[in-house]
């Protein structure tokens, strides 16, 4: 039986190399219950080392919110979102980004 495969399309963009930004495609093994986090891990891990994307994000639980992002254009977050098919992945804020899909933070004052 033929393994199952997805298609990420991953935003990427490095501002201190790109003037412009461009979408990526990669093909994901597929499991049941894997969130939009496993196949970023998944393309880090075996595919594209030099993709940036906040790993984890400290908690992977849906609570620090440091993944959030824009699955199929919907916010949502990394870690929380269980993937069903081929899907598209972008910054939350394109306008912030440092690089890829980590985006500029706002700071709090203490």
């Amino acid at each position: 039986m033929a393994e199952k495969t997805i298609t990420a399309r991953v935003f990427r963009m490095d501002p201190a190399v790109d003037e412009e930004s461009r979408y990526q495609e990669y093909r994901v093994p597929f499991e049941e219950g894997m969130s939009a986090m496993d196949v970023l891990d998944y393309i880090y891990q075996n595919l594209d080392g030099t993709l940036a994307y906040y790993d984890h994000a400290g908690c992977s639980l849906g609570i620090c919110a440091r993944c959030n992002c824009k699955v199929n254009g919907k916010a949502t977050l990394f870690c929380q979102y269980l993937v069903s098919g081929d899907l598209t992945i972008d910054p939350i804020s394109p306008s912030k980004v440092l690089k890829d899909l980590v985006c500029e933070r706002k700071r709090e004052n203490p």
